[in-house]
């Protein structure tokens, strides 16, 4: 048996400095079904990537990951795919050894060099826009360097619309965000193209990397906004009238999938907490 989405509402705590910032991230609420570690930009090589993949791996030890969400921006920074062993898979290799699914997003700078699909390659994916099923968590992933590809969203139309078993969640991740205050700030075309298709088919929570911050939405028709572009490197950010919370700050997030709610907690490299949030069914 199969059922539509049911109607979503998200609970949102915090303002542009979040209330919980600098408070340690709390023990684990309950035994969530499904746990994804999301992260973006990551493609340094640098030191501070190789903090975020170990600050990643001391939050799992008490519930590993199910699955590693990277949001773009795999290789910097002209997307050599040699240079994938080294970026990718050795920093967030304890992680994918402990049973993490790698699921990961084309970015920008990956398409620098034409070498794209060879870096996908490599990281045991053979096109950039895909679903991937983590137990109770449908993820679709987007290719917004394509956005004007019709055939994409053709498809992703077709996707969001597809029947789910009971109890599912369905969560997008791309690289170019819809609702941004950062140094890019919004991506007009994938808000106008692919916002109405979320909301249609009541997404809770679409994600995104390529400002190089933390940043939460107030629900924009429903769907709650997150960039988390900030895995290796920090640019300033400011506040727009959809902000719920924005934080200039390399963190990950940790994403608690539960059968009736999603509990969000960007976690900083020190193991303090950001921004923490819930989405409710």
């Amino acid at each position: 048996m199969v059922s539509p989405p049911a109607f979503l509402s998200s609970v949102i705590t915090g303002d542009v400095a979040s209330p919980v910032a600098g408070e340690a991230v709390p023990p684990i609420e309950g035994k969530p079904v499904i746990r994804v570690a999301i992260t973006g930009d990551t493609g340094t090589g640098s030191g501070a990537e190789q903090a975020t993949a170990e600050r990643m791996d001391i939050e799992g030890e008490s519930r590993p990951y199910d699955a590693l969400l990277l949001l773009g921006d795999l290789v910097y920074e002209e997307g050599d795919a040699a240079l994938v062993d080294r970026v990718v898979t050795q920093p967030f290799a304890p992680l994918v050894e402990g049973g993490a699914q790698l699921l990961p997003v084309l970015g920008n700078h990956d398409y620098r060099s034409g070498e794209q699909e060879a870096i996908l390659d490599a990281l045991g994916r053979d096109n950039p826009w895909y679903v991937e099923r983590v137990g109770s968590v449908r993820v679709v992933v987007l290719d917004s360097n394509r956005l004007r590809d019709a055939a994409q969203t053709r498809w992703l139309r077709a996707t969001l619309v597809e029947p789910q078993p009971p109890g599912s969640w369905t969560i997008v991740g791309m690289h170019h965000p819809a609702y941004s205050a950062g140094h890019h700030g919004s991506d007009m075309e994938v808000r106008r193209t692919w916002g109405p298709l979320f909301a249609a088919a009541q997404v809770p929570l679409v994600l995104a990397g390529h400002d190089h911050d933390y940043e939460r939405t107030t629900p924009q028709d429903g769907v709650t906004y997150v960039v988390s572009g900030a895995g290796a490197k920090t640019r300033t950010v400011g506040h727009e009238d959809f902000t719920a919370v924005s934080s200039s700050t390399l963190h990950f997030l940790d994403l608690l999938v539960y059968d009736d709610r999603i509990e969000g907690r960007a976690i900083d490299q020190s193991g303090q907490l950001v921004d923490s949030f819930r989405i409710s069914r």
